[in-house]
């Protein structure tokens, strides 16, 4: 029986900074003041700094934040960081691998449906509908058992778990991932040695 690696979603196998940053750039580009933004200048899920018209402009900055994240534009600017999809169809031959990851109702479907697209060899996705708007806390999903190996971009999100082996996706330092004093990759290339070489 293959043992089970549990894969966060957002920032860990897709770059969803960058593709959100393209959707601010598009909205926000003719707004005095516009600066464009680019994915690795976000430390934040708040993106306040790199996004900084979403909070000028947004009473509620956290709808906005959602609305982008839930928008059909967002899905079609999603990309793989380097090699994700091609590592991860290797480690499918040592690893049932299972995508777990937090959503708003806006943004779950068309996540589903974008790792069916993309990742059609994935067989299980569980979705933590997020109606608390942080995506901390995968605690709550009592499948990531002792024997298995869960990988993400949160340490909070690792930490709530029961996994024995967590592993740190820190693809840049952050204003919420420094820290984490276990083991840390920083590339899919990372992920392929230290778990099929």
């Amino acid at each position: 029986m293959k043992k089970v690696m549990y894969l966060d979603f957002d920032s860990t196998i897709a770059n969803s900074e960058q593709a959100f940053c393209e959707v601010y750039n598009e909205r926000y580009e003719n707004y005095e003041g516009f600066v464009p933004a680019k994915g690795e200048d976000v430390i934040d899920w708040s993106f306040k700094y790199s996004c900084p018209l979403i909070h000028k402009h947004n009473e509620d900055y956290r709808s906005e934040v959602m609305d982008i994240f839930g928008s059909a534009k967002f899905f079609e600017k999603l990309e793989f960081y380097n090699n994700a999809k091609e590592i991860m169809i290797k480690l499918q031959s040592k690893y049932d691998l299972v995508i777990c990851t937090s959503a708003s109702p806006e943004n779950a479907s068309k996540k589903v449906l974008w790792i069916e697209e993309h990742l059609p060899f994935i067989e299980e996705v569980i979705i933590l509908i997020n109606h608390t708007k942080n995506g901390i806390g995968k605690g709550r999903v009592h499948m990531i058992e002792d024997n298995s190996i869960f990988i993400d971009d949160h340490p909070s999100n690792l930490r709530s778990t029961k996994a024995s082996e967590k592993v740190l996706f820190k693809y840049k330092e952050t204003n919420f991932n420094s820290d984490w004093e276990g083991d840390i990759v920083s590339s899919w290339e990372d992920i392929e040695k230290k778990f099929l070489d």
